[in-house]
């Protein structure tokens, strides 16, 4: 019985400690005796892009690493290291490494609002354009209920819309037919546009107005752009503002190395 407890003590254990989350230090991946722990695949990526990525992302990436040292080693044997083209191409990785992690390092403090993302989305709102379908519609105003089931009742019978405006309409729209322009879903009349949205072309629907009732149609849609919701684009929008303080860190600081060191050029 005592054997059974402790087995099972034990058992509970070893469930307990696979559970457990990897610590940096664990080894993820190893080639001969070269090794890639946790921390060091980490180090390749912002701590976003980590929490971002699934596992088969992961595993390809260490997959990567292994093609990479794999060939490397190849490479090391072959001599190529002590070529000096290979050795001037070395030399600018490592110069190219160190000069991102400056601009990482100042970058790392920096946070990007919520305000400033909306005053972004605001200024360049036409950057987030997305195609859209307007409609071209028509109406008929009517005042009250009696009158809005009557000329239900005479489109049902058969009533070419044209003419039902024109007879019925109470607005100056109706003598012309109750052609009343394009709706979009973006503009003044977004909430006719969302009704429309919602049933087939040429169905009337009833829209309730503060003193009567639009009774209403589209007739044929329009290919159009107009601007995505902010919500929808907050990744996208803090990306592009890190680019930009990226590239002003980068000149920033090329004006402040450049003023405290000597350059010479002979091309």
């Amino acid at each position: 019985m005592r054997k059974k407890i402790a087995f099972a003590l034990l058992l509970l254990v070893f469930i307990a400690a696979c559970s457990l989350p990897k610590k940096d230090s664990e080894v993820v991946a190893q080639v001969d005796k070269e090794k890639l722990t946790l921390a060091e695949l980490k180090a390749n990526f912002t701590e976003e892009e980590w929490q971002k990525m699934t596992p088969d992302q992961k595993k390809e990436y260490v997959q990567q690493w292994i093609n990479l040292v794999l060939l490397a080693k190849e490479a090391e044997k072959q001599g190529l290291v002590k070529e000096p083209a290979v050795k001037n191409r070395m030399k600018y990785a490592q110069q190219k490494v160190l000069a991102n992690s400056l601009i990482a390092s100042r970058l790392a403090a920096q946070e990007v609002s919520e305000e400033e993302m909306f005053n972004y989305y605001r200024i360049h709102q036409a950057d987030f354009a997305v195609p859209n379908v307007n409609y071209k519609v028509q109406r008929i105003f009517v005042t009250d209920q009696n009158m809005l089931a009557r000329v239900r009742q005479e489109l049902q019978n058969g009533m070419r819309f044209e003419d039902a405006a024109k007879v019925f309409s109470q607005e100056t729209l109706g003598q012309n037919g109750g052609y009343a322009g394009i709706v979009t879903p973006d503009g003044p009349d977004s909430i006719l546009w969302q009704a429309l949205s919602k049933v087939n072309m040429y169905e009337v629907i009833t829209i309730p107005k503060d003193n009567g009732f639009y009774l209403m149609r589209a007739y044929e849609t329009v290919q159009g752009t107009g601007p995505s919701g902010f919500e929808s684009q907050k990744d996208i929008i803090r990306q592009r503002i890190l680019d930009e303080r990226k590239r002003q860190v980068y000149d920033e600081l090329l004006q402040e190395l450049k003023s405290k060191s000597n350059i010479y050029l002979t091309i």
